[in-house]
C-alpha cells in the first residue's frame, strides 16, 4: 500500500504514474481529472485514496448490521471509551 508523501514532487508522482499496475490507470486519471478540473479539492484528495475508500466502505457496512452505538456527544463517547480501557499494569 501506498502512504502519502507530503513531499513528494511532480516528477515522484510522474514516476509513480509510470508504475501503476495496467488495472489502475483508469481510476487514476478519473482521479487526476477531477482535481485538476476543482471537482475535488486538492485539499481533500487524500479521501479519494484506495485505503481510506475502503475505509469508508467497512464502516458503512459495520453501521448497516446495526452494531454500531451512537453517542450523543464526546462526553458520552469518552466515558464509553474509557469503560473499553484496560490498565497498564495487571
Amino acid at each position: 500500500m501506498w502512504g502519502y508523501d507530503p513531499g513528494m514532487t511532480k516528477s515522484d508522482l510522474h514516476r509513480l504514474v509510470d508504475e501503476l499496475p495496467d488495472e489502475a490507470v483508469d481510476g487514476a486519471v478519473v482521479l487526476l481529472h477531477a482535481i485538476q478540473r476543482r471537482r475535488i479539492d486538492p485539499d481533500q484528495a487524500w479521501f479519494w485514496t484506495p485505503e481510506w475508500l475502503a475505509g469508508e466502505l467497512e464502516a458503512d457496512a459495520e453501521a448497516g448490521t446495526g452494531e454500531t452505538e451512537l453517542f450523543q456527544n464526546e462526553e458520552e463517547f469518552l466515558e464509553a471509551l474509557e469503560g473499553e480501557l484496560k490498565p497498564l499494569d495487571p
